[in-house]
C-alpha cells in the first residue's frame, strides 16, 4: 500500500509543531532499489522567512544501519511564497541483499530551526521505499550444475591485423618524415651536409623585398657573389667558373645565367655602367631562387 502511495504522489506534507512549518519528502522513485544502488531524495522544510536552520542538526554522512549508509547531504536556501525553504539533497546507498520484493525503512531525523520564538524542532518521519532481489529464491531444478549458470556472451572477433599494419605504416611515414627534417636541418647524422647557402639567400630575396622598390642592385649582386665564394670554398671568379661546375655539377644547367651574372658584375663594377644584357634585380632574383632549387635537389 505505501509502495502505490509514493509511486502516484511521490510526496508527502506534514505540518510540523507551528502551522506555518511543513516538511515534504519526494523520492526519486519508491521501488526497485536493488544491493549496491544508491537512493535519492529530497527533503524541503519550508518556514517563516525570519527564521534560520541550525546547521549543526544536519544529518550527518555515514553508516544508519547495518546495510544503509548516508553517502551525501545537500543543503540549499530559496524563497517560495513568501517563506523561506530548506532543500536538503540526500543519497543513499543500499546495502541489503534482498531475497525477495520487500519495503526497507530510511530513518527519520530532526532539524533545529531558530525562529522569532526560539528554537523548534522539526521531525523528517521516516519513509520506506521497495527493495528487489537479484535472483529467486529457488531457482528451477537442473541436471547438471553449471546449468545453474548463464553460457558465456559470444564475443565478437576482432582482426587486429588492420590495425598492426595501419600503426607499421604509420610509425614509418613518421620515421622518414623525421629523417627528411633531420636532413633539412642538418640534424646528426647529416650535419656533415653541405650547407644550403642559396636557399638562405633566395628567402633574403622575398618577393615583398624586390618589389618594394628602392632596391640597391650592387648590394644584391655583391650577397650573390659571397654566397657564390661560399659554395665555391673561396673566392669565385668568372675565369673559376668551370672548374666550379664540374665540382658541383647540379649547377651545371645554369651556366648560361652565370655567364650572364658574371658579366653584368664586371661591366656595373669595373665599367660603372649598367649591364647591357639588363641584368635586373627581378632576374637576380630569379637567378637565386633557380641556384636553390638546384641545391636542394644536389
Amino acid at each position: 500500500m505505501r509502495i502505490a502511495c509514493f509511486a502516484l504522489a511521490l510526496f508527502a506534507t506534514l505540518p510540523a509543531f507551528a502551522q506555518d512549518i511543513a516538511v515534504r519528502i519526494r523520492s526519486a522513485r519508491p521501488f526497485g532499489y536493488f544491493v549496491g544502488d544508491l537512493i535519492h531524495a529530497r527533503v524541503d522544510v519550508s518556514s517563516p522567512a525570519n527564521a534560520t536552520l541550525s546547521r549543526a542538526s544536519l544529518p550527518k554522512a555515514g553508516a544508519l544501519s547495518g546495510s544503509l549508509d548516508l553517502r551525501d547531504v545537500e543543503l540549499h536556501e530559496t524563497s517560495e511564497n513568501g517563506a523561506r525553504l530548506w532543500r536538503l539533497d540526500l543519497t543513499y546507498q543500499n546495502f541489503y541483499v534482498a531475497l525477495d520484493v520487500r519495503e526497507i525503512e530510511i530513518p527519520g531525523f530532526d532539524l533545529t530551526l531558530l525562529t522569532a520564538a526560539g528554537a523548534e524542532t522539526v521531525k523528517v518521519p521516516a519513509w520506506r521505499v521497495g527493495v528487489s532481489p537479484l535472483r529467486e529464491i529457488t531457482p528451477q531444478k537442473q541436471e547438471e550444475a553449471t546449468d545453474y549458470m548463464r553460457p558465456d556472451g559470444s564475443a565478437a572477433f576482432v582482426d587486429e591485423a588492420t590495425p598492426r599494419h595501419f600503426a607499421i605504416g604509420a610509425g614509418a611515414a613518421a620515421l622518414l618524415a623525421l629523417i627528411l627534417v633531420a636532413r633539412d636541418r642538418a640534424w646528426p647524422p647529416f650535419q656533415m651536409r653541405k650547407a644550403r647557402v642559396f636557399s638562405a639567400l633566395a628567402n633574403e630575396f622575398s618577393a615583398q623585398r624586390i618589389a618594394s622598390g628602392g632596391v640597391d642592385f650592387g648590394a644584391l649582386t655583391q650577397s650573390v657573389h659571397r654566397a657564390l665564394d661560399r659554395a665555391n670554398g673561396a673566392t669565385l671568379l668568372s675565369a673559376d667558373l668551370p672548374a666550379f661546375l664540374l665540382r658541383r655539377p647540379e649547377f651545371a644547367p645554369l651556366r648560361d645565367d652565370f655567364e650572364r651574372f658574371f658579366a653584368a658584375s664586371k661591366e656595373r663594377f669595373f665599367s660603372g655602367q649598367q649591364s647591357s644584357n639588363d641584368f635586373r634585380a627581378e632576374q637576380l632574383a630569379q637567378f637565386v631562387s633557380a641556384l636553390a632549387r638546384l641545391e636542394r635537389s644536389g
